[in-house]
């Protein structure tokens, strides 16, 4: 089966088909603090507090309780999302960075998809190469996780790594000697990194290390990887290194990537909404009518601005409704929050779903789309 455009949804899209009653929990799980073990007791008594106020059964709160259960030894900051259907986790996971939004504990028809949609909106995948002289790490991840994919390590040659200090022919000598140690150490790390790139299509190819080590890495990756390298000026390495300057670098390569992705499909948008017959719309009611019949490609959504208005949840296809009529033959499930509603649709229709900010869409309208065909040409034909 074909990966969903939103890859941290692919895995519950076979759970949404399938309705039934949900919970949803979307909480802080960083343990980095003074009293990790109070800090976790008090997220997990507010969680279950709020859930038993809405009638959660016992048994549901002894498995979300299990599910909450600390990140002992994961770095901070991170998050956790957790979905129950019908008193079963389909999903519960730890994301990289706090919280963007406030702690929710939640029972209802449809599960809360926003919040895990804003812990990592597009899974990246990409490599941190960790260069020295004497060989280097190198560690595959994916944006919406937090501990590596895939880890691997080459140990070159250590003799003569530290250059000779002397002088005269011997000092020359011993000077080239190191030099192809380090290139012949360098060339072992380019053929690990060119083969996990060639393995696993990452976008990003995130460098840190030594410096004399880092530039001869370069020169010998496959010209296709080098477009990939994004470069730390910083070694990382060592034993003791700080991780947090490496961290807010990958952050900011990954925020780089995702609003590179996100600008390029508003340019379509823009292009389609300009031109007649173009395959876009905007405005809830088009997007409504569009989702309805599977033709949204992607789907743009500034959640504030819909933040005041209801659409009907249905437990079958067509999966969105503005009024009681338009449901049948699919049946009600209840009356939720817009931004919801739409994310479920798209997500059960194959959608790609983008948060933006409102002023970047058409007419403040809060939610626009590129379509799969135009409108036009289907009335048309």
């Amino acid at each position: 089966m074909a990966q969903h455009p939103n890859a941290a949804l692919a895995d519950i899209v076979d759970e949404l088909r399938k309705g039934g009653s949900w919970i949803t929990v979307y909480t802080d799980a960083s343990m980095d603090t003074s009293d990790p073990r109070g800090v976790a007791l008090a997220r997990r008594r507010s969680v279950l507090d709020r859930l038993r106020a809405v009638g959660v059964s016992a048994e549901q709160l002894s498995l979300i309780e299990d599910a909450i259960e600390g990140t002992d030894g994961v770095p901070g900051p991170i998050s956790r999302y957790v979905l129950l259907r019908d008193g079963r986790i389909v999903c519960n996971l730890v994301t990289p960075g706090a919280p963007n939004g406030p702690e929710l504990a939640e029972a209802g028809p449809i599960p809360q998809l926003l919040p895990l949609l804003t812990a990592r909106p597009d899974e990246i995948v990409y490599l941190v190469v960790e260069a020295s002289r004497d060989g280097g790490d190198v560690s595959l991840y994916r944006s919406s996780q937090v501990a590596p994919e895939v880890t691997e390590q080459t140990q070159g040659r250590t003799d003569a790594i530290k250059k000779f200090q002397g002088g005269g022919w011997a000092h020359l000598r011993f000077q080239h000697h190191t030099e192809e140690i380090w290139k012949q150490n360098e060339t072992e790390l380019a053929a690990v990194v060119d083969r996990l790139v060639q393995e696993h299509r990452p976008r990003l190819v995130i460098l840190s290390g030594d410096v004399r080590a880092r530039q001869l890495l370069i020169d010998r990756l496959a010209s296709a990887t080098r477009e990939l390298v994004a470069e730390l000026n910083a070694n990382t390495r060592p034993e003791g290194a700080s991780e947090e300057t490496l961290q807010t670098f990958v952050d900011e390569q990954l925020d780089r990537v995702a609003r590179e992705d996100r600008d390029a499909e508003l340019d379509r948008l823009r292009q389609e909404l300009g031109r007649d017959g173009g395959a876009a719309e905007h405005g809830v009611g088009s997007l409504v009518h569009a989702v309805r019949q599977a033709q949204v490609e992607v789907l743009f959504l500034d959640p504030a601005a819909l933040a005041e208005r209801t659409l009907l949840a249905l437990d079958a296809e067509p999966w969105v409704a503005a009024a009681p009529e338009e449901a049948t033959p699919a049946g009600i499930l209840g009356t939720v929050p817009a931004a919801e509603a739409l994310i479920r649709a798209a997500v059960l229709t194959d959608a790609s779903v983008r948060l933006v900010p409102g002023p970047l869409l058409p007419d403040s309208s809060g939610v626009a789309g590129l379509l799969r065909w135009s409108s036009a040409a289907a009335i048309g034909g």
